[in-house]
Protein backbone atom coordinates (compact mmCIF):
# COMPACT_ATOMS: atom_id res chain seq x y z
CA UNK A 1 0.00 0.00 0.00
CA UNK A 2 1.46 3.34 -0.83
CA UNK A 3 1.31 6.50 1.27
CA UNK A 4 -0.05 9.90 0.58
CA UNK A 5 2.82 12.59 1.25
CA UNK A 6 1.02 15.13 3.67
CA UNK A 7 0.19 18.18 2.21
CA UNK A 8 2.72 20.89 1.55
CA UNK A 9 1.77 25.14 1.08
CA UNK A 10 3.92 27.70 0.05
CA UNK A 11 2.42 31.13 -0.17
CA UNK A 12 4.06 34.37 -1.05
CA UNK A 13 2.55 37.98 -0.58
CA UNK A 14 4.16 40.41 -2.76
CA UNK A 15 3.27 43.85 -2.67
CA UNK A 16 1.55 45.13 -5.95
CA UNK A 17 1.34 49.33 -6.29
CA UNK A 18 -0.50 49.99 -2.73
CA UNK A 19 -2.15 46.11 -2.92
CA UNK A 20 -1.21 42.86 -1.99
CA UNK A 21 -0.53 39.95 -4.21
CA UNK A 22 -0.71 36.58 -3.52
CA UNK A 23 0.67 33.77 -4.90
CA UNK A 24 -0.35 29.89 -3.93
CA UNK A 25 1.93 26.42 -4.74
CA UNK A 26 1.00 23.51 -3.40
CA UNK A 27 -2.17 21.92 -2.12
CA UNK A 28 -5.18 23.86 -1.75
CA UNK A 29 -8.88 22.62 -0.69
CA UNK A 30 -11.44 23.07 -3.14
CA UNK A 31 -13.60 25.93 -1.97
CA UNK A 32 -10.33 27.96 -1.58
CA UNK A 33 -8.70 26.92 -5.20
CA UNK A 34 -11.70 28.65 -6.84
CA UNK A 35 -10.64 31.84 -5.23
CA UNK A 36 -7.01 31.55 -7.26
CA UNK A 37 -6.67 32.05 -10.71
CA UNK A 38 -4.92 29.48 -12.73
CA UNK A 39 -1.85 30.52 -11.62
CA UNK A 40 -2.72 29.81 -8.26
CA UNK A 41 -2.69 33.69 -8.00
CA UNK A 42 -5.45 36.12 -6.02
CA UNK A 43 -5.03 40.07 -6.51
CA UNK A 44 -5.70 42.29 -4.99
CA UNK A 45 -5.90 40.35 -1.18
CA UNK A 46 -6.10 41.74 2.41
CA UNK A 47 -2.84 42.58 3.61
CA UNK A 48 -1.46 39.96 5.68
CA UNK A 49 -1.68 40.07 9.43
CA UNK A 50 1.80 38.30 10.48
CA UNK A 51 1.60 39.03 13.52
CA UNK A 52 -2.06 37.61 13.85
CA UNK A 53 -0.99 34.57 12.27
CA UNK A 54 1.83 33.73 14.87
CA UNK A 55 -0.75 33.57 17.56
CA UNK A 56 -3.13 32.08 15.49
CA UNK A 57 -0.22 29.05 14.30
CA UNK A 58 1.03 28.98 18.07
CA UNK A 59 -2.31 28.28 19.66
CA UNK A 60 -2.75 26.11 17.04
CA UNK A 61 0.47 23.75 17.78
CA UNK A 62 1.12 24.43 14.01
CA UNK A 63 4.90 25.02 13.06
CA UNK A 64 5.43 26.82 9.89
CA UNK A 65 8.16 28.76 8.31
CA UNK A 66 7.59 32.98 7.90
CA UNK A 67 10.37 34.38 5.62
CA UNK A 68 10.44 37.90 4.85
CA UNK A 69 11.00 38.87 1.41
CA UNK A 70 13.70 41.65 -0.15
CA UNK A 71 10.69 43.61 -1.66
CA UNK A 72 9.11 43.90 2.12
CA UNK A 73 6.64 40.69 1.32
CA UNK A 74 6.55 37.23 3.16
CA UNK A 75 6.89 33.45 1.89
CA UNK A 76 5.06 31.50 4.29
CA UNK A 77 5.46 27.37 4.20
CA UNK A 78 3.98 24.75 5.87
CA UNK A 79 3.19 21.04 5.71
CA UNK A 80 0.46 18.32 6.81
CA UNK A 81 -1.82 19.72 9.36
CA UNK A 82 -0.19 22.87 9.60
CA UNK A 83 -0.43 23.79 5.91
CA UNK A 84 -4.73 23.00 6.29
CA UNK A 85 -4.05 25.82 9.48
CA UNK A 86 -2.42 28.17 7.11
CA UNK A 87 -5.30 27.67 4.68
CA UNK A 88 -7.67 28.90 7.45
CA UNK A 89 -5.79 32.00 8.06
CA UNK A 90 -5.09 33.00 3.88
CA UNK A 91 -9.38 32.42 3.68
CA UNK A 92 -9.48 35.56 5.76
CA UNK A 93 -6.78 37.41 3.20
CA UNK A 94 -8.92 36.42 0.34
CA UNK A 95 -12.54 37.16 1.60
CA UNK A 96 -11.96 39.93 -0.63
CA UNK A 97 -12.09 42.93 1.48
CA UNK A 98 -8.72 44.46 0.38
CA UNK A 99 -5.88 45.92 3.06
CA UNK A 100 -3.59 48.72 1.95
Amino acid sequence: MRSLAPARLEVLFGRHGDAWRLYVKGWAPPYLRVKLDEHGEAWPVRSPDLAELREYMWKLDAPYLEKPTTEGGVALEAVGRSAVMLWEFLDDCLAGEVGR
